[in-house]
């Protein structure tokens, strides 16, 4: 018998589109997680810095610092233990950020995606061990 999976998950959500984020957020909250959205990387750092999350949703490209950069903080603060990861990019070509997601087959959601597809990568990335 496996490890015992969450059904529901504490998220953090980061990305710099308010449509996006709040999409995101509506959907993942209706499917019984419980998010904290924000546009900001530092900000994110900070909240997982006082409660650990589940999952960490972070846009690749933003002004602040961007998803590989926070992903490299929280895995140099967290080493083990930290939270799962999953990218979104608007990109058309994410292969600028092959090295970054090549560390750890870390999935990447690209932009525009659908309900279901938000739904599935979730379901997916919490499922990862």
């Amino acid at each position: 018998m496996g490890p015992v999976r969450p059904t529901t998950a504490q998220i953090i959500l980061v990305d710099d589109d308010d449509n996006v984020r709040e999409v995101a957020e509506i959907v993942l909250s209706g499917a019984g997680h419980t998010v904290r959205a924000t546009s900001s990387g530092y900000e994110a750092l900070r909240w997982i810095e006082e409660e650990p999350c589940d999952l960490l949703i972070a846009d690749l490209k933003m002004p602040e610092i961007d998803g590989a950069t926070l992903y490299a903080e929280v895995q140099a603060k967290w080493p083990t233990g930290g939270p799962r990861v999953l990218f979104l990019s608007g990109f058309a070509n994410p292969a600028a950020y092959a090295p970054v997601l090549s560390r750890g087959g870390l999935p990447i959601l690209c932009k525009p995606f659908s309900v279901d597809d938000l739904r599935s990568a979730v379901t997916r990335a919490l499922a990862c061990v």
